[in-house]
């Protein structure tokens, strides 16, 4: 298992994660990154070097506004914003803020938007409001379906019953039934925009979560227990 890889999907029924988390309804169907605008690169922070003074942007949507779908291609871009001492850093309501206030997975809006002169150097940047939906996006279903999430310490070796062939044993159960899931595994990140530990009411690492599209449904720590709310679904 790559650790460096926060979550690795092993299973999917629909488009890709990144696809499904920046698709738009309605005028911007055919675009499914089309809401957003060419002079605001809006993206989330990926990575924070304060030894650098600089941020790492994942701007894959704003780089894909003008892109038509159906089958849009999953490659990722990345932005290096670097801070200066003229580098405005502020949250969406004016207030001040500094990059120790700055986690992984905020919601930026990074000035000047990169172009054909970028120097990587920032202007302004913007942290963000946040709906629900974005905070857990990495957790939440994308599917019509669950996703289950298996979340350790880093650093730690997952139990044998805990890697891989849980899903494998989880989709046999749900064979022949009108369920259907994806899967991941991932370290809890104590810097994330969201503290999961927290959030979620985890009691101990490692845990396994099941998500539908809006929510987490069901929490289990052993996995007798997990695969018994898969075996009660389909009675």
């Amino acid at each position: 298992m790559h650790r460096s890889i926060l979550f690795l999907v092993i299973f999917l029924f629909t488009m890709s994660f990144i696809s499904a988390c920046g698709k738009s309804e309605g005028a911007h169907e055919s675009y499914p990154y089309g809401h957003y605008e060419e002079d605001k690169m809006i993206g989330t922070v990926s990575e924070i070097n304060k030894s650098e003074s600089s941020v790492v942007v994942d701007i894959s949507g704003w780089e894909k506004r003008d892109r038509k779908g159906p089958d849009m291609t999953e490659e990722g871009y990345s932005y290096s914003a670097m801070i200066t001492d003229k580098t405005v850093i502020r949250h969406e309501e004016e207030k001040e803020a500094s990059i120790d206030e700055i986690k992984t997975g905020q919601k930026v809006l990074v000035n000047p938007p990169r172009g054909n002169d970028f120097e990587g150097i920032a202007d302004d940047i913007i942290l963000l409001e946040m709906s629900h939906e974005e905070k857990f996006s990495r957790l939440l279903s994308h599917i019509d379906g669950f996703n289950i999430v298996v979340m350790y310490k880093d650093g730690t070796s997952l139990p044998t019953e805990m890697q891989e062939t849980l899903y494998e044993n989880v989709m046999n159960i749900l064979e022949g039934t009108k369920y259907r899931a994806s899967a991941a595994w991932g370290p809890y990140d104590e810097n994330y925009i969201v503290d999961y530990k927290e959030e979620l009411d985890i009691e101990q690492f490692p845990a396994m979560l099941v998500f539908d599209k809006k929510d987490l449904i069901f929490k289990a720590y052993s996995v007798d227990e997990f695969y018994e709310f898969f075996r009660n679904l389909g009675e």
